[in-house]
């Protein structure tokens, strides 16, 4: 039995088909280090994700792929499949501009996670997410151009994103 104190109003709103309070309530359960609360998260994201709460695709995808990361060396095939889950609700998120989520599915494509690995298109994806404002893409593209990874070197453009991080933190 669960000992986290759940608002009624909250359970409610989630009930009635509120996806921002299903998504409260998702966080709320994963703060519990109860099993079956971290199972309740999981559902009750996954309702939010499906009435397209944008947070919630990507806190999806980013669990999945935590996990399915954890499971890689202990059991390969059921890592796939929770790559692929992660892979879903990123590219889900990504669709609404969600600059982590672009920039997860980025390493999905330099690794090659349950997709080609395709470096141009890891590189394509960071410069995108680093656009869109997220500090660490901003810091992965200057290390990127730092150091010549899948681009040529170019010290100027390295200097510029980590002028840019250091001015978005």
């Amino acid at each position: 039995m669960s000992k986290l104190s759940i608002p009624t109003d909250l359970f409610n709103r989630a009930v009635a088909g509120n996806a921002e309070a299903q998504f409260d309530l998702a966080e709320l359960y994963m703060q519990s280090e109860d099993e079956d609360d971290n199972e309740h998260a999981e559902e009750w994201a996954l309702k939010a994700a499906q009435l397209g709460h944008v947070e919630a695709m990507y806190w999806l995808g980013e669990g999945y792929a935590f996990y399915a990361k954890d499971m890689l060396e202990e059991d390969p095939d059921e890592a796939k499949i929770y790559f692929e889950h992660a892979y879903r609700w990123l590219e889900q998120a990504s669709k609404f501009k969600h600059p982590a989520a672009i920039l997860e599915l980025a390493n999905f494509y330099r690794r090659g996670d349950v997709v080609k690995k395709d470096v141009a298109k890891s590189i394509e994806l960071v410069q995108q997410a680093a656009e869109l404002g997220d500090v660490q893409a901003m810091r992965d593209l200057a290390c990127i151009y730092e150091h010549g990874l899948g681009l040529p070197v170019d010290e100027a453009k390295a200097e510029l994103w980590n002028n840019k991080a250091k001015d978005a933190e």
